[in-house]
């Protein structure tokens, strides 16, 4: 009887995740993505943006976009130095483990801007784990806000390319 009852919670955790998987095309509402308290290790999570784009007349389309992205902390015991003369770094960060890509449709567009461009396609974590950071598909440098950075002012950007992180070279 308690086999039954793992089977059905776990079938009931797990039905969201598959639907989740499986979707290609989404409409997706606004939702808290504030902070999350959770145990060392690297998870999924949602996190929700302001997307727009807009046409060549500059007619816009926006709306608010949730996405499966990859949260957490990975136990190292390296120390990274982001002073000159910036040391590579091998420690572990969270980071996806595979990609699928999706698609939404922002909802709140100008009467006369090009269908196209209610169309948002962007890519997001079907699973996580704890792996070196590599530069081919993830920004790896200090965050933006790094107090031994004070003179850079840059934005960093988290670029994903393909689909599987087995692929990539790390």
């Amino acid at each position: 009887m308690a086999g039954c009852a793992v089977l059905i919670l776990v079938l009931f955790l797990g039905t969201p995740l598959l639907h989740v998987v499986g979707t290609q095309l989404v409409e997706l509402q606004p939702i808290n993505s504030g902070p999350t308290v959770a145990p060392l290790g690297c998870h999924r999570r949602v996190y929700t943006y302001k997307v727009t784009q807009s046409d060549l007349l500059g007619h816009e389309c926006w709306d608010y976009v949730s996405v499966w992205s990859c949260w957490g902390r990975c136990d190292s015991s390296e120390i990274s130095d982001w002073k000159f003369p910036y040391k590579r770094s091998f420690h572990p960060v969270c980071v996806h483990a595979q990609r699928q890509p999706a698609e939404a449709i922002l909802k709140n567009c100008h009467p006369e801007a090009d269908e196209g461009i209610s169309k948002y396609h962007y890519m997001e974590a079907v699973n996580c784990h704890c792996h070196t950071c590599s530069t081919q598909d993830t920004s790896c440098e200090a965050p933006a806000n790094n107090v031994l950075d004070e003179g850079s002012k840059a934005v960093k950007v988290l670029t994903l390319t393909g689909a599987d992180s087995v692929d990539l070279d790390y």
